[in-house]
């Protein structure tokens, strides 16, 4: 059900049914007021979430890219050579991962006008 209309003639009048019409709008609003700043907050904590693990994930990846067996003797064996390699390329992927996450949420708080003035700061 929604909100009745307020009609404006009723406001000379000043009747209990006005009085209770305009309650309930003052109602809705609150709560609609309440319901845009919990969302704000919750996005807030999202894109913080997001950047925390985008940090996380490069610095995995950084480490994957660094990654280097000792090898004992004077050659690596085959399996160091391709897992040393693996390491690498995953770390690769993991980057490239997160350079797209950076450009996503760049591009979402540069088309919100709200998310760009309340948490891409």
């Amino acid at each position: 059900m929604g909100l009745l209309p307020l009609e404006f003639s009723e406001c000379y009048t000043d009747s209990p049914y006005f009085r209770d019409n305009i309650h309930t709008h003052e109602a809705e609003l609150e709560r609609t007021s309440q319901a845009i700043k919990q969302l704000i907050k919750e996005s807030k904590t999202l894109l913080q979430a997001a950047r925390n693990l985008s940090k996380a994930q490069r610095s995995f990846c950084q480490l994957l890219q660094d990654f280097k067996f000792e090898c004992i003797g004077s050659t690596m064996t085959d399996d160091e050579i391709e897992i040393e390699s693996s390491f690498k390329e995953f770390g690769r992927l993991i980057g490239t991962i997160e350079d797209e996450r950076d450009r996503m949420v760049r591009c979402a708080c540069g088309n919100n006008l709200t998310c760009a003035l309340l948490v891409c700061r």
